[in-house]
């Protein structure tokens, strides 16, 4: 949860705190029935399991946060806003669910970490534990973009909820002045405008492009300067008419800068042209020889890597490894796959389990350069495959296969 968020979070239980305090001392009334919402909150925070989401990383903020929406929610039950109450209790479910999710997802990882270190023992079992483990790293990567859209959903909940309750705010001020509903309409009117003015900027992304920003800020500040002198001196609609046109000019000149440039970055990002700009690098810094073009990428095959029937690399090779790690950095929508090789010398067994290890080692290397390991999945194929019958050495090699995911 960022800062800002955590700000409005505790003032939300400071406002529900002196609220329900003071309505129970200024009326007496008994508070309402718990609504369904509320008593499902509470079943789940009374589930002896929600205990166990205290000693999971992650997993404890969100059932911290979901006990401090049970208590807001019954904070306003007894003053009597039901309906804010069972607003507090929808919230206070969600944030459970994330917490049992993120503790889902933390002992899926448990679980592919001891299947990496099984992998790591049985090599009769190597290439079936694998694809194990690679099915279990998909699974995971499903449940950690379900989990950020979850996440996403109900920040956009409280988000919209908390501007109506803004704008009902700021209305209830403005009703209570001397300002005249003529100029009040005028005013909420270019509001809207500069609200629509700054959704069409940002959706070029004028926010993020360097030539468009300071603009953008300007602009937001502009906007922010003028709701500000609309909630403390709403009589004067004058001054706020000027602030909120001038914010709409720069929203326009942000838009129009941005659009260009987020034309070009999105024609750049277009999945052909990625593939066909990743495959021209793969052959400037590999070679054409080392590099064949795959269905929706680029394989890129890196030989002599490994010291004879090891796992470790050859002096003067991180260069090399660094270029590759560069590249998958770069292009992070393209998965990655990882093929191990060896030469035809020694223990056929001995073999596979080696050129295993030597597509772990890669894999590993990435993982420190910063490369996603949810991208990453490997497979061994030991001494079979030969690609170079000149030198045998060279089949000490791994084989890169960078493919476009399609979205």
């Amino acid at each position: 949860m960022s800062g800002s968020l955590k700000n409005r979070f505790g003032k939300i239980i400071a406002l529900g705190a002196a609220g329900a305090a003071s309505m129970m001392l200024a009326t007496g009334c008994s508070p309402s029935p718990k609504s369904d919402e509320l008593v499902e909150l509470e079943r789940m925070l009374q589930d002896p399991a929600a205990q166990e989401l205290r000693e999971i990383p992650n997993a404890a903020r969100y059932h911290q946060e979901a006990r401090q929406l049970r208590r807001v929610a019954e904070e306003a039950r007894e003053e009597r806003r039901d309906e804010l109450s069972r607003e507090y209790a929808i919230l206070g479910t969600l944030r459970y669910r994330t917490a049992v999710a993120v503790a889902s997802q933390f002992e899926a990882a448990e679980r592919l970490k001891a299947a990496n270190a099984k992998i790591e023992e049985v090599n009769p079992e190597l290439r079936a534990t694998n694809e194990s483990r690679n099915a279990l790293a998909r699974d995971i990567q499903q449940l950690d973009s379900d989990i950020r859209a979850a996440v996403r959903e109900q920040e956009a909940r409280r988000r919209a909820d908390a501007s109506r309750r803004e704008s009902t705010f700021e209305a209830a001020q403005a009703a209570s002045t001397d300002t005249t509903s003529e100029n009040l309409q005028q005013v909420n009117a270019r509001i809207e405008a500069a609200e629509a003015a700054r959704a069409a900027a940002l959706e070029y992304k004028a926010d993020a492009y360097e030539r468009s920003r300071a603009v953008f800020n300007r602009a937001e500040s502009q906007l922010s300067n003028a709701r500000s002198l609309l909630q403390s001196q709403p009589g004067a609609a004058g001054t706020i008419l000027q602030q909120v046109n001038f914010a709409v000019q720069l929203f326009e000149e942000a838009e129009s800068t941005a659009r260009p440039i987020h034309e070009e970055m999105v024609e750049k990002m277009r999945p052909e042209n990625r593939i066909s700009v990743l495959r021209q690098k793969a052959r400037d810094n590999f070679g054409g020889p080392y590099t064949e073009e795959e269905y929706q990428g680029i394989r890129i095959v890196m030989a002599r890597m490994f010291v004879p029937q090891e796992a470790n690399f050859r002096p003067n090779t991180d260069a090399m490894l660094d270029v590759l790690a560069r590249l998958t950095n770069e292009y992070e929508e393209f998965s990655i796959q990882i093929e191990g090789y060896t030469q035809r010398r020694g223990n056929v067994t001995e073999n596979l389990a080696t050129s295993q290890l030597r597509a772990h080692r890669v894999r590993d290397f990435l993982v420190e350069r910063g490369v996603d390991a949810s991208r990453i999945s490997t497979e061994g194929f030991g001494q079979e495959r030969v690609r170079f019958s000149d030198d045998a050495e060279n089949n000490d090699r791994v084989e890169i296969i960078l493919r476009h995911s399609g979205n």
